[in-house]
């Protein structure tokens, strides 16, 4: 096989037909879908069931108890025997030569990784935005300015396994320190300039939940990431990458989160206390960190106005966004 595609499924009824839809009529044939029910209480299994019995040399299905997302994917790529592995979420889907265009050129440039761009779209069907993998055509910053998510790549199947990356389990931000530890370990890293990949923005899906405790996970991710780049000694020359990636999602991306969920401003400060004590402690000298230069006008307003503390200024902002973009 080509690619292994890995599908964790959780509940999506509603959803699962569109993506396995767009997956069994990918114009790459040598594929294999490996779909795992990760404990679905809905109809998810009898959808999956028809797409096994229509498609049984494609679908492989697989059942296991509740795990979350992470856990899913990881007996994914314990099933998996393709060349490549892709993770597409249940609810999303891809466009037909997506796999195809993202294999052809991981064979043209022998890239570990491919990278494509993605739609955003509503729950109507309006695309809301495009966003391109690539922005400043340097492979360095498109990877720190990227998403950290797997689902808009295929990864050589070797180096996940070479290197013996699995994802958490039950945890949020589970993308992030997987990526991270394969994209910043010497590997040959391939763009493709494309929206081949649709994420559906959804009400109830997990970084929309209001939560405000579990933004507090990405801690865990970032630990997960220092420790691993020191255990492999990869540490040191990484170090610059790390403090902006952890800037970046910790500092405005999670902290902008935190405030602007609907939750009182007490409990929203206890939480951005103690992420922005986490990368002051790890990373005591970001502010100087090399990278941040190329933060667009906007993200730099917001990264300011949260070292100044100013919280309610950057709701507001953000209030304003949410009005002018309906």
């Amino acid at each position: 096989m080509k690619i292994s595609v890995v599908v964790p499924v959780y509940n999506v009824e509603e959803y699962i037909d569109k993506c396995l839809n767009s997956l069994v009529n990918q114009t790459l044939k040598d594929i294999e879908i490996i779909v795992v029910n990760d404990g679905s209480k809905d109809n998810s299994q009898k959808i999956i069931d028809d797409y096994v019995k229509k498609y049984p040399k494609k679908v492989k299905s697989f059942i296991k108890e509740n795990g979350g997302q992470g856990s899913a994917r990881n007996l994914g790529i314990d099933k998996s025997s393709g060349e490549y592995i892709s993770f597409v979420d249940s609810d999303d889907w891809l466009e037909l030569d997506a796999l195809e265009k993202m294999y052809n050129l991981a064979q043209k440039d022998k890239a570990d990784v491919v990278v494509c761009g993605n739609k955003v779209v509503s729950i109507d069907g309006k695309v809301l935005k495009n966003e391109p993998s690539i922005i400043y055509n340097d492979t360095t910053l498109d990877i720190l300015y990227g998403k950290m998510a797997v689902w808009n790549k295929i990864y050589k199947r070797e180096v996940i396994l070479k290197n013996n990356i699995k994802f958490r389990s039950k945890v949020w931000y589970e993308d992030i320190d997987f990526t991270v530890k394969i994209l910043f370990d010497n590997i040959n890293i391939s763009f493709i300039d494309e929206p081949l990949y649709n994420y559906l923005l959804r009400p109830g899906s997990t970084m929309n939940n209001s939560n405000i405790k579990r933004n507090l996970e990405i801690i865990d991710a970032f630990d997960e990431m220092i420790k691993y780049f020191k255990q492999n000694n990869i540490y040191i020359e990484n170090y610059d990458k790390l403090e902006f990636l952890c800037l970046y999602h910790i500092l405005i991306t999670s902290i902008t989160r935190v405030i602007n969920t609907d939750v009182n401003m007490k409990d929203k400060k206890n939480i951005i206390k103690k992420l922005e004590k986490y990368v002051d402690s790890n990373f005591k000298n970001f502010k100087q960190n090399k990278y941040i230069k190329y933060l667009d006008k906007n993200k730099k307003l917001i990264y300011k106005l949260i070292l100044l503390r100013q919280y309610s200024i950057v709701k507001f902002i953000f209030n304003i966004k949410e009005k002018i973009t309906g």
